[in-house]
């Protein structure tokens, strides 16, 4: 087949499917189809690879620097395993473009119409496991309030947060448990890397307790501990639980972390 005429005939496909032909040429193109296999396998494979295409699969993403979904898409997109997917099907474009014979057409399209079937049923795995985990948004075990950032470092709880960002969760918590007492200062911020070093080495009912001895403290810094009993219950999925927490936090707008604890609950909500 020249390539004139395969052009023409890929021309011809494209007008039927996008409803571009008058009344007579679709007659006449229908009755070609009638009479022809391999016609009607490249209109079948054409449609197919449209229809994998239409705005109405990617509707949701809406292209803005807000939109989590769509930002979480990109980063997934320029994941190694894409990334080389898509290598791939430009070497097989490329390599289709200098035979352009009418076999090598047709396994381009079919591999073509694999690559956005696998895409567009992949895009809500990716999407979910990526993005829809409020914990995974949220969660700032590594943001802790830090006296250093400060400038305080005369405080005794530096060498702990020093341990803490180090890592060295056990040491810290060993730290924080022989050195620092209610009558420091500082007592509530120990409570934080206390809470939080117990929460990095898996020990959540050492980790809830401390929490709930930062919130009866009643200092400035109490509401934390709601936040942090928060991601935790966020972390293990206990949904209930976190409900309550997310409500104690939005009773007061002066609660750390006040309105990411409004966009948890609509998420939570619209799940």
């Amino acid at each position: 087949m020249s390539q004139i005429f395969d052009d023409k005939r890929q021309q011809e496909i494209e007008a039927y499917l996008q409803k571009k032909m008058s009344q007579e040429e679709v007659v006449n193109f229908e009755e070609k189809l009638t009479n022809d296999q391999l016609l009607q396998e490249d209109v079948l494979l054409q449609e197919s690879l449209q229809d994998s295409f239409k705005e109405d699969n990617w509707a949701t993403l809406t292209n803005d620097s807000d939109n989590q979904e769509l930002q979480e898409l990109k980063k997934t997109l320029r994941s190694d395993p894409f990334t080389e997917i898509s290598e791939t099907i430009r070497e097989v474009g490329a390599d289709y473009e200098k035979k352009k014979d009418t076999k090598d057409r047709r396994i381009y399209y079919r591999m073509a119409i694999a690559a956005a079937v696998l895409l567009l049923c992949a895009l809500p795995f990716f999407i979910n496991s990526q993005s829809s985990s409020v914990y995974d948004q949220y969660a700032n075990w590594e943001t802790l309030p830090s006296l250093r950032e400060k400038g305080d470092t005369q405080a005794a709880i530096i060498e702990g947060e020093s341990l803490y960002i180090s890592q060295k969760y056990k040491e810290a918590i060993r730290y924080f448990k022989d050195t620092i007492d209610a009558s420091d200062p500082y007592y509530s911020y120990a409570l934080m890397y206390l809470g939080a070093s117990y929460f990095q080495t898996e020990n959540l009912e050492k980790a809830h307790q401390t929490y709930n001895t930062l919130i009866a403290t009643n200092s400035l810094q109490s509401s934390y501990g709601y936040w942090y009993k928060l991601l935790m219950y966020l972390k293990v999925e206990n949904t209930e639980k976190a409900n309550e927490m997310l409500t104690l936090i939005l009773s007061n707008p002066d609660n750390y972390n006040y309105t990411e604890a409004q966009k948890i609950q609509a998420a939570l909500q619209s799940k």
